[in-house]
């Protein structure tokens, strides 16, 4: 009889097994990390900065300031993105920074349309970059790079790109956008805003005074907040911005 011929090793029975539990084991590493987030060089970086005495969760602005503006905005609304690129820059310099005034951010979500709802989803992403106190970054992240309304611009992997950007502890906002109770507390907002009669954004009220609708006249909203300035060390009727440009 002639010689068996030799298997080489690497054809050995344990050998393949030993290969085939190693490569198992390499995908099951694989599917369990979460990707990188997209590169962000290519997201326009928004001028502003924040001292971190002004920020406060979804607040901009020192607690005992004498106005404090209540804005109710939806971040796939073109209007409330022309409100902050062209105003809050001038807000922030002229009454937010000397302790005048303190911005209350109320994020809502009814523009969003299919699944996902991308107004709900941008939500939740500022709403977990509050917790790490970047929620005014993220904020001003989205606003400066606005995409197209409900057509899946903001998919997951972009909205996780403006977190990376915006400096945030990945891992931690990763487990806030996967829980529940980030969405669920937009959806209340949301709820409690329309149930309000809050129906358009942006919507601002001052000093909670009459709500009202739509990009505000510059100039007339100033007026507005140092005219409830001067008059905080007495009581007196609240002030509204002026007639707007026209809601979302």
């Amino acid at each position: 009889m002639g010689s068996a011929v030799r298997r080489p090793a690497w054809r050995s029975p344990f050998a393949l097994v030993t290969a085939a539990a190693l490569a198992v084991a390499v995908a099951v590493i694989v599917l369990n990390q979460k990707p990188a987030p997209p590169p962000t060089d290519s997201l326009a970086r928004p001028p502003l900065a924040y001292a971190a005495e002004l920020v406060d969760g979804e607040a901009l602005g020192q607690a005992d300031a004498p106005v404090v503006m209540a804005l109710y905005s939806d971040f796939q609304c073109p209007v409330c993105g022309r409100f902050i690129r062209e105003q809050l820059g001038s807000l922030k310099t002229e009454f937010i920074d000397p302790g005048i005034l303190r911005i209350e951010a109320h994020d809502i979500a009814f523009l969003g349309a299919g699944d996902p709802d991308e107004s709900l989803e941008l939500a939740t992403g500022a709403r977990c970059a509050a917790g790490q106190d970047r929620y005014w970054t993220f904020h001003d992240y989205v606003f400066w790079n606005q995409q197209r309304e409900s057509r899946g611009d903001y998919s997951a992997e972009f909205i996780r790109s403006i977190a990376a950007a915006s400096g945030l502890d990945l891992t931690a906002w990763d487990a806030c956008v996967a829980g529940g109770d980030a969405r669920d507390a937009i959806r209340a907002a949301t709820r409690t805003a329309m149930a309000a009669g809050i129906n358009a954004t942006p919507t601002i009220s001052l000093n909670g005074g009459r709500p009202v609708p739509g990009l505000p006249d510059a100039a007339a909203l100033a007026a507005s907040i140092r005219a409830l300035a001067a008059a905080s060390a007495s009581p007196g009727p609240s002030s509204s911005p002026a007639p707007s440009a026209g809601p979302s």
